[in-house]
């Protein structure tokens, strides 16, 4: 499971690359951001994950996967929720 959680995390980091490319004619200083933050992670995350022991349920792998892959959204909202919440306290 741990392989898959790691190739999800990866592919979702990948994805942020892509996207902070696309950002880049909209709002430089956002899409650099990503890119800088995205680029190792996603290496080093994908790195990790190829040295990790496969997983011997093909269930587990993709349900692995497919954490690994919300892991990151499921944070945005976290963060997303606390700013709302302490912006309306003020």
């Amino acid at each position: 499971m741990k392989r898959g959680f790691l190739f999800g995390l990866g592919s979702s980091l990948c994805l942020g690359v892509l996207l902070g490319l696309l950002q880049l004619s909209n709002d430089v200083t956002t899409a650099v951001i990503m890119v800088v933050i995205s680029v190792p992670s996603s290496i080093l995350v994908i790195r990790a994950a190829y040295l990790a022991p496969p997983s011997r349920s093909r269930v587990h792998a993709v349900i692995g996967w497919l954490v690994g892959f919300l892991t990151i959204d499921a944070v945005l909202l976290c963060i997303f929720g606390i700013v709302v919440i302490f912006s309306n306290l003020s």
